[in-house]
């Protein structure tokens, strides 16, 4: 949960009153701009930083006063890959857990590994991996670990098709079984897909919360892409753009 939160860098505000709930047995897409305070949100969710005005609450934890119980509490994916480069990725699921202290079994832990392609790359150094499987790893961590909060930035960023369907089935599995879930994502054809609800962000505001067809009814759209440009004020620079190229 997230209320009036307030964030301003260096003079510069990148959050206005930012009010967002997630329930349990609930999917919410984070959608804006790059640029518009989605990572700076997520990343309030386990303390990392501190809201100037307003207040978090994840599972009834304050991540400003008990940042070590929110990241306990929250699975947090950030959408760079925070690594040690110098682990082998074996090491690096071993290691995480232990912080953590998630005692998983041999067989899951190869059962995640190998639904997400990571095998073959289990005796290689983190620092060898691609984007895409640096990611993997992070996200094996955070399915195995299995919290009930999930907070996850640009999930679906660097993964191949075969990752994204294990990565949906997943997260649809998580919320039948009670878990809070905030994701953000330029892919807007998977938040529609697998999103309870939409919230789009520009300029540090919430713009819109609701259900994919409550947009499309009142848009009168069945195109997501067209009702997200027209929230964030893309739309007309869009149309310019097409125009232009249908003249080349």
């Amino acid at each position: 949960m997230y209320r009036g939160v307030v964030k301003s860098f260096g003079g510069v505000t990148v959050l206005r009153n930012v009010d967002i709930d997630v329930d349990s047995c609930e999917i919410v897409a984070l959608l804006g701009p790059n640029g518009s305070g989605k990572s700076t949100l997520f990343k309030m969710s386990i303390g990392v930083v501190k809201p100037d005005s307003g207040f978090i609450r994840v599972g009834g934890i304050d991540p400003v006063s008990n940042p070590v119980e929110a990241r306990r509490a929250v699975g947090y994916l950030p959408e760079e890959p925070l690594i040690y480069e110098s682990l082998l990725l074996e090491e690096y699921l071993s290691f995480v857990l232990s912080v953590y202290g998630v005692k998983a079994s041999v067989d899951e832990v190869r059962g995640v590994v190998r639904a997400l392609g990571l095998e073959e790359h289990m005796g290689k150094f983190m620092g060898e991996l691609s984007y895409g499987n640096k990611r993997k790893a992070m996200i094996a961590t955070i399915i195995l670990r299995d919290p009930k909060i999930l907070v996850l930035d640009e999930v679906f960023s660097g993964l191949d098709v075969a990752s994204v369907k294990i990565i949906r089935s997943w997260l649809e599995e998580k919320r039948s079984r009670g878990a809070a879930i905030i994701f953000s994502t330029h892919v807007l054809p998977i938040a529609e897909a697998v999103a309870d609800r939409i919230v789009v962000i520009n300029n540090g505001e919430i713009v819109v919360s609701a259900k994919p067809n409550e947009l499309k009814d009142f848009f009168k759209s069945r195109n997501l892409e067209d009702i997200y440009l027209r929230l964030t004020g893309y739309r007309s620079e869009y149309e310019e753009i097409i125009r232009a190229l249908g003249h080349r």
